[in-house]
Order: structure tokens, then C-alpha cells, then sequence
């Protein structure tokens, strides 16, 4: 069976054929990954071309409903779209080949060996089943009161006419999704989840820069970092190159569940 499924890979590129040898030689590897990562799971992307917050519907959605006014002036007008709109398509999404196998890849080095940091805010690392995840914005299937803070736990489905209020009837404040907004600051305990990952890197460590356009900061600046500290970075992106290309090690062109899933493929039978 094995025989088979290896006659019916497709060819590895020379970018792929490198990438495979760096991660099958390292110690330690650190998944970075933003919404290009979770594209084949069917969650839109955001600058790439055609993502939601391009072009000026998408300037105008981002400003009212990704920053805090639209949640102070309009709350019941950006919570019903962010239940339709955002919350709906996360909340059914499943995980792609691509996420599934990087879980198969912490299970071979070890959730203290292999560690992931992301900018998304859809959980779908630890929904394929991957430990040790750092989720610098917050996440969506995690509810706080807007008003005191407190975390909230509003009943499943949520319903786009009807947001939640905070469960401390003294508050009433209306419960928002714990992610971070726009001129918000980021949750200190991810952020400090996402440096202890990046600062575990040196000489034969990689980090996998998968689907990020790295313009976001200060998340961005993480590979810089790994890179400094003498990892090898690699690019798995289906738009290339990106902003962080002219510092990364080797890019591998294509979508994330094709490439991903091919790439630790070939590693788990090096490493075997």
C-alpha cells in the first residue's frame, strides 16, 4: 500500500525535497501560521486579493466592525454580522489535510519539542488536535464581557438578533468574542506563550511560516527573531512571495492542505 501511495505523489520540487531534509533534521520546529492556513478549510483570507478587508467595502468593514467603535456605537449591528458572517463559517468548519498532518507532527517530536504560534483566531489547530498553541489574537470560540471583562459562556448556536449579556447581573455588559480588535492590546499570556516558542529556537530548529502575509505587528516580527537566533525558516504559502521572503530559507508554493499534508508525509517516513 505504501509502494502505491508513493507512486501516486505527485513530484517533489526541489523547494519541498530541502524543506523535508530541515524538518527531518531538526530538534524543534514552530508552526507560525495566519489565515492562509486555514483557506482550505473554507475561512476567507483577509489581505490576500479578494480577502475581506481588501479594496473599500472591505477598509470600511474593517474599521467599524474589527475595531472597537463599531462594537461601542453598534453593538447589536456588529454582533448580528460577526455571528453571520464570521463566527457562522469558523464555527463550521473542519480541519483541512494540511492542519490534521501538523498535528501528526507534533505527536512525532512532542508538544515540548513542536510548538504553534497563531494569529488566527478560529482554533482550528487544537480542533485537528495540536497541543501547545498560542493564539496571539484571541480566539473566537472564546466569549468575554465587553464591559468588566469577565469571561463569558453564552448558549450554543449563538443567535445574530440576540447578544448575549454578561452573566454578573450587577455588569449587564454586552458579551463580544475574546479576540483582539484593532488598537487593542494583545492577551499577555498568548503573547508570552508565542516568545517562549520562538526563544526555544537555535541552530537546526525550523520554523513553518505557513499562510501569513507577516504584516500584522507585533506578531510579525517572531520570525525575524527565529531567524536571528539561527533557525531555518520555511514558507508554505499559496501567494508568493510575501513580505517575509526575503528572509525565509525555502518557500514552498501551493495550498496549505496539498503541501503540508505531502511534506509531513515524507517526513514521518524519514523519521520513522
Amino acid at each position: 500500500c505504501s509502494f502505491l501511495a508513493a507512486l501516486m505523489e505527485p513530484p517533489a520540487s526541489d523547494s519541498m525535497r530541502r524543506a523535508v531534509e530541515a524538518i527531518s533534521r531538526a530538534r524543534r520546529c514552530v508552526v507560525f501560521s495566519g489565515a492562509g492556513a486555514s483557506a482550505d478549510s473554507g475561512i476567507g483570507t483577509f489581505r490576500g486579493e479578494g480577502g475581506a478587508w481588501s479594496g473599500v467595502l472591505g477598509t470600511v468593514s474593517l474599521l467599524w466592525g474589527g475595531t472597537p467603535i463599531g462594537w461601542r456605537w453598534t453593538p447589536g449591528l456588529v454582533w448580528s454580522r460577526f455571528v453571520s458572517d464570521f463566527y457562522g463559517p469558523i464555527a463550521a468548519a473542519a480541519p483541512h489535510a494540511g492542519l490534521v498532518a501538523l498535528t501528526e507532527l507534533q505527536a512525532r517530536f512532542g508538544s515540548d519539542n513542536m510548538r504553534f504560534v497563531t494569529m488566527n483566531v478560529d482554533s482550528l489547530h487544537q480542533t485537528a488536535g495540536s497541543e501547545a498553541v498560542a493564539e496571539v489574537h484571541g480566539s473566537v470560540r472564546r466569549f468575554r464581557c465587553g464591559t468588566c471583562g469577565a469571561p463569558a459562556h453564552p448558549e450554543l448556536p449563538l443567535q445574530a438578533g440576540s447578544q448575549p449579556r454578561c452573566g454578573d447581573t450587577a455588569c449587564g455588559g454586552r458579551v463580544r468574542p475574546d479576540v483582539t480588535l484593532f488598537t487593542e492590546g494583545l492577551p499577555s499570556d498568548q503573547w508570552e506563550a508565542a516568545c517562549s516558542a520562538i526563544e526555544m529556537l537555535g541552530p537546526g530548529d525550523v520554523l513553518l511560516i505557513v499562510g501569513t502575509s507577516s504584516v500584522v505587528y507585533p506578531a510579525a516580527s517572531l520570525p525575524s527573531v527565529a531567524k536571528e537566533q539561527g533557525a531555518t525558516l520555511i514558507e508554505f504559502n499559496l501567494e508568493l512571495p510575501t513580505p517575509l521572503s526575503p528572509i525565509v530559507d525555502i518557500a514552498v508554493a501551493g495550498k496549505a492542505a496539498d503541501t503540508l499534508r505531502h511534506c509531513v508525509d515524507a517526513v514521518l517516513r524519514t523519521r520513522s
